[in-house]
């Protein structure tokens, strides 16, 4: 009972969420604690500091002398209602006020002590746990089992516990990162790449083992082999790594010289890397297994890959659409007619209607860049642009001013018939 209390104790300073997610590493925790778990012995390399807070096999709940109970601080009944402490408080506060008591200094340690009580008796959850542990070890593991020294209030005093579950979480070898370049072209039909870079691998000079070849290790003796030592924190023994043995359990004096021990080495990696179709700039792929080395459990890391891909001198990309320019000559753009457009799949003919002005598009629809697992195709966009010439042959000034002729007499006509 008094184990299952101290873990409602920290999980009374939690939200509803938390306070869920942590019994349940707690329970965990508490069904592990007891067995040593197997190592496999990795000479030189510094594991990642494991440290269990786990319930200690007895609780000694003695009564100190000058713990005193909350109930006769406030004083008030065990079965008091919320109300009834809360009113009881009130009083003893106010008269106990520093203000009002400004030469009594026991006033105000009187008034610590209430607001302490208070704290504590009003908040259910706290309260249920206060009187299934009682003052003394309500308050030596408030202020003694947290490991920091700091009260129940202030914090969460299974912090560490919380911690070490999270922050020591076997994560395996390292994740490399690394970017590849793609035209236009290879990103939209998808493409195959060698992808090169350099991750942790095993060293060749050892195999991975960190010792030169025949090197014995000898038994750690400060852990017995185990690689964990048990260390007691008030009610609580707490697990941690051998800091003589890093946690490998066993002593090497020589090692490795290409490797210091470390069991692995930068090298050159490489993988075949099958881009699909459609994958986009700054798109980024996961390949499992194919990061650094892992010396531990033999979990490599991950490679992420991120697409970075070239700008096309003639299509542009939005989403799954593709747009294009058409420059029309003035003739094109007055009379109409056609004109050859690049798609992603070779030229097409596209009509041009008569009058087409600047800036005007037309749409080629499912000539855009296929959908990643779908069927659909995107649509694509012609930009059209009417291109003025520069310089003119006589001929054709000849041919423009008389057309400038015709307009300004239909402008004339125009105004004629509207005044």
């Amino acid at each position: 009972m008094a184990r299952a209390a101290a873990s409602r104790l920290a999980a009374a300073a939690m939200s509803s969420p938390t306070r869920e997610l942590f019994a349940r590493h707690l329970a965990a925790a508490a069904a592990t604690a007891w067995t040593g778990p197997s190592r496999l012995f990795e000479p030189g390399r510094e594991r990642r500091s494991t440290c269990w807070w786990c319930p200690s096999r007895s609780f000694h709940a003695t009564r100190r002398m000058n713990a005193r109970d909350y109930y006769d601080v406030l004083g008030v009944s065990k079965d008091a209602s919320a109300p009834d402490i809360k009113k009881a408080y009130y009083a003893l506060a106010k008269k106990f006020h520093p203000d009002t008591n400004k030469d009594d200094a026991d006033a105000e340690k009187k008034f610590q002590e209430v607001n302490r009580a208070y704290e504590v008796l009003k908040d259910d959850d706290k309260r249920e746990i206060y009187d299934q542990l009682g003052p003394e070890a309500f308050e030596r593991h408030a202020s003694g089992g947290d490991p920091a020294g700091q009260g129940f209030p202030q914090g969460n005093p299974f912090g560490d516990i919380f911690g070490d579950i999270f922050d020591n979480a076997y994560r395996g070898g390292q994740d490399v990162k690394v970017s590849v370049e793609l035209s236009f072209m290879e990103a939209v039909q998808g493409c195959r790449k060698t992808i090169t870079y350099e991750a942790d691998t095993f060293c060749g000079t050892c195999n991975g083992s960190g010792v030169p070849p025949g090197t014995v290790p000898k038994t750690c003796k400060t852990c017995k082999g185990s690689g964990v030592i048990f260390m007691q924190k008030g009610i609580f023994t707490v697990e941690c790594t051998c800091s003589i043995c890093n946690g490998s359990g066993k002593i090497v004096k020589n090692f490795c010289k290409t490797c210091k021990g470390e069991q692995v080495v930068k090298g050159k990696m490489s993988v075949k890397l099958d881009i699909m179709a459609g994958i986009d700039d700054n798109d980024t792929m996961k390949v499992f297994g194919k990061g650094g080395a892992d010396v531990e459990r033999n979990k490599p890391g991950d490679l992420y890959v991120t697409i970075k891909v070239r700008e096309d001198p003639i299509f542009r990309r939005e989403g799954n659409h593709v747009h294009v320019d058409s420059v029309l000559s003035i003739s094109q753009a007055v009379l109409g007619g056609t004109v050859s457009v690049p798609t992603l799949t070779g030229n097409v003919t596209v009509k041009v209607r008569q009058g087409t002005q600047p800036g005007e598009k037309v749409v080629l629809r499912g000539k855009g860049i296929k959908a990643r697992k779908s069927s659909m195709f995107g649509n694509q966009y012609v930009h059209f642009n009417i291109r003025i010439p520069t310089e003119v042959t006589q001929r054709q000034r000849e041919l423009i001013e008389e057309f400038d002729k015709e307009e300004c007499t239909d402008r004339e006509r125009v105004a004629a018939a509207s005044g």
